[in-house]
């Protein structure tokens, strides 16, 4: 993501390399660098200005210690780049935890909104009408975070965005099945749209948790995307 977007790249690791004097601290001239990190990287020109070869290592950090016994040399399953179920579970803390604050700002918002009245603030309206949208906005939120991930590969679409839309959709109709939409057509649409763009939100960010997104990829979704 990082060599995607420009901000890991040979201009920074030359000036790291310099700032730190490497030279100085190591009696080598090697530097492993993440296969993935390749594409922001020009290793002739790391040589050019530091003297030092670019390698680069394996897909996993885990890897490294095998690949420098096999002589700096990646076997086929190193370079594999995977991103299955496990992979994906791993990453949902981290979208989580990106995404707390959106979350925490809509539930207080929605909160005190679900107790204005005409005469003021009803706390009685505040557990009615603000426990049940708190809920289904948790519910859009769920939805982006922790369903999208797991069924990425089994949701129709190619952008995260639809795939996050679809999800939202799953959940709108589960909850309208068991009587909890809303009580009327109006509020029902309503809610439709909010868990739907909840969800398609945030799914559209774990396009930079995935290992097969690029940065030209994800500009064009967002254009298409976001209003």
């Amino acid at each position: 993501c990082a060599a995607g977007k420009g901000t890991f790249g040979t201009r920074e690791l030359v000036d790291t390399i310099k700032r730190v004097s490497l030279d100085k601290i190591v009696d080598h001239k090697r530097l492993i660098l993440p296969q993935l990190g390749a594409t922001g990287v020009a290793a002739h020109k790391v040589r050019e200005e530091t003297g030092f070869n670019v390698h680069y290592g394996p897909v996993r950090a885990s890897d490294i210690k095998n690949f420098i016994g096999n002589g700096y040399r990646a076997s086929r399953e190193m370079r594999r780049v995977s991103f299955g179920f496990a992979d994906r579970v791993k990453l949902i803390p981290n979208d989580f935890i990106y995404g707390k604050f959106y979350l925490l700002g809509a539930v207080v918002l929605l909160f005190l909104l679900s107790g204005l009245t005409r005469d003021g603030l009803s706390y009685r309206d505040f557990l009615s009408e603000g426990a049940p949208a708190i809920l289904r906005t948790v519910l859009g939120y769920f939805s982006g975070i922790v369903i999208t991930p797991l069924l990425l590969p089994y949701i129709p679409g190619r952008y995260f965005s639809l795939k996050g839309f679809f999800s939202g959709t799953f959940v709108f109709l589960c909850i309208f099945l068991i009587g909890f939409s809303g009580d009327n057509v109006i509020e029902m649409l309503s809610w439709f749209f909010i868990i739907t763009a909840i969800s398609s939100f945030l799914a559209m960010n774990f396009t930079g948790s995935s290992t097969f997104t690029s940065l030209s990829g994800v500009k064009k979704e967002m254009k298409l995307f976001i209003p």
